[in-house]
């Protein structure tokens, strides 16, 4: 069976955000540069980047929204055809997604600022009680590694990059793996990037926050048995799961492989499998890592290998975590959506 990559960025801010200064079309030449497939844009509560959707010598560029309202409960919304203005109700925001025929994404759920900079930043997720969201952010470049950031620490990752350890936020991790008992709730890789400049004497401008880097962290990559890349294989693959998210600057994850195999069928991560007591995992990686397999929350198994195969698990939910050496520590490298291998008492009412 052959299985197709792509590697895509999600979450982009433009000029239509009001707080970033790069077009929709200047985005298309780091996608070039850094070898990225698609690339979507949410800009703060408009779609006006929607008249340059499209492919751009073989760069799908796709445009949706982040919903923002003043009091937080930052929402992606995704495969929209419209604009949709933000509600203090968030379960409305999510209602008027799904109305739409789009994917909602929770975003950076446990964001509360940094102390050295926003102390007070109204983006933290406060509505759990909604229903019917698509998942969330697992990991937000910006926010996870901005909440950490100080004066020293700012101009050391400005000069070495790689020498940060970019971790996501726990809590999210913690949130994933708590939402995915009782249905599925697809994990995204988001950048959140602002394209900003420090303006010395009105002419010369330096980058707040390295343009290159930024496209050369956190990625979304699909896997999929189709070859051609469009909009819908895009929108489908967010949202059946069929996702991992890595950190490119670590290494390219295109080669990654997880799968469940039962009785000669093969099963690709984001799927709901009924547990019969023969299943086994299968574990692909593009070069040696420490993988770690998840299962329900909680780590399950772990070893130093490119491959694993593990015969006969008992049913649970089986997600994976890699981690690669890098300057003076291992770093997290893939994390993949989860595996829904269920008994039957949970198959059919799982969602």
């Amino acid at each position: 069976m052959n299985f197709y990559h792509f590697s895509g960025v999600i979450h982009l801010h433009t000029i239509y955000s009001k707080d970033s200064e790069l077009t929709p079309l200047e985005l298309i030449k780091y996608a070039k540069k850094f070898n990225i497939d698609f690339l979507i844009i949410t800009d703060h509560n408009t779609i006006e980047g929607k008249k340059f959707e499209g492919y751009y010598n073989n760069k799908l560029l796709i445009v949706g929204e982040e919903i923002t309202p003043y009091h937080g409960d930052h929402i992606l919304a995704i495969g929209i055809e419209n604009l949709i203005e933000p509600s203090n109700d968030s379960q409305n925001n999510i209602n008027r997604i799904d109305k739409e025929g789009g994917l909602s994404f929770i975003e950076h759920p446990f964001f509360n600022g940094n102390r050295f900079i926003k102390k007070e930043a109204n983006m933290a997720w406060k509505n759990w009680d909604i229903k019917n969201f698509t998942g969330l952010s697992i990991f937000n470049y910006t926010c996870d590694g901005g909440e950490r950031l100080n004066l020293f620490t700012y101009i050391l990752f400005y000069f070495f990059p790689g020498l940060d350890r970019d971790i996501p936020n726990y809590k999210t991790l913690n949130k994933w793996d708590e939402l995915n008992q009782t249905r599925k709730v697809i994990g995204i890789g988001t950048l959140d990037a602002h394209f900003l400049y420090f303006k010395i004497f009105k002419k010369l401008k330096i980058q707040t926050f390295p343009f290159n880097y930024y496209f050369n962290s956190i990625r979304t990559n699909i896997i999929t048995e189709e070859s051609n890349l469009n909009k819908n294989l895009v929108f489908n693959s967010l949202k059946n799961g069929n996702i991992y998210i890595i950190h490119q600057y670590l290494g390219d994850g295109k080669g990654f492989i997880f799968g469940l195999e039962k009785g000669g069928d093969f099963y690709l991560i984001g799927r709901k499998v009924l547990f019969q007591g023969k299943e086994n995992l299968i574990i692909k990686t593009p070069k040696k890592c420490l993988i770690r397999i998840i299962k329900d929350g909680k780590k399950y198994f772990e070893k130093y290998d490119k491959e694993i195969y593990l015969k006969n698990v008992p049913f649970g939910i089986y997600r994976i975590e890699t981690e690669v050496f890098h300057r003076f520590n291992y770093k997290p490298w893939i994390y993949s959506n989860p595996i829904y291998l269920l008994d039957e008492t949970k198959y059919e009412k799982f969602l």
